[in-house]
């Protein structure tokens, strides 16, 4: 586990120049986005590595490993599920959107000021956002489980009565 929290601003064009790695946590009070649509105690924490290097391409990457997992309520069984939000993410960092169309393709973006600052914590939650499921589900089955009979329940036809009547005619 990281010991320290992670800044909330970097700037790129420094961190490239490094080559540094800077680790830490992040708390789900500095996400309340995510802490909208999460379960998450405010005090929970997810860890972050941050790395800055200029691409093949000539494009200023951001890469962001993230390890950890988010609280969600299972919409079929409505219990608390454990999500795994683990893995690597590479942003380009851009400052307008003349930079972001000039992107090679399969590159998303993230802004910077024109300082080259990037907020980090607002990228982490983004990235958050993106990878947890709309409706979140246990992958295994879960909930009420209805158990079929061998034989099933014969029910009277409503339609019965009518056809007595008819019959009757």
């Amino acid at each position: 586990m990281f010991e320290r929290p992670l800044n909330r601003l970097f700037e790129a064009r420094k961190g490239e120049r490094h080559g540094d790695t800077v680790s830490g946590h992040l708390s789900w009070h500095q996400m309340p986005e995510l802490a909208r649509v999460t379960e998450n105690a405010a005090s929970d924490q997810i860890q972050v590595s941050v790395r800055f290097e200029r691409t093949e391409d000539n494009v200023l990457a951001m890469h962001l490993d993230i390890q950890g997992s988010v609280k969600l309520v299972c919409q079929r069984c409505l219990d608390l599920m454990d999500f795994d939000v683990q893995g690597p993410c590479a942003l380009a960092v851009v400052t307008s959107e003349e930079f972001l169309a000039r992107l090679p393709e399969g590159w998303e973006a993230v802004f910077a000021n024109d300082d080259f600052f990037v907020d980090v914590h607002q990228a982490v939650q983004e990235e958050l956002l993106l990878r947890i499921p709309m409706v979140p589900k246990h992958e295994e089955m879960c909930g009420l489980v209805i158990e079929e009979d061998d034989q099933p329940e014969e029910k009277p036809n409503p339609f019965a009565v009518l056809a007595q009547l008819k019959d009757k005619q």
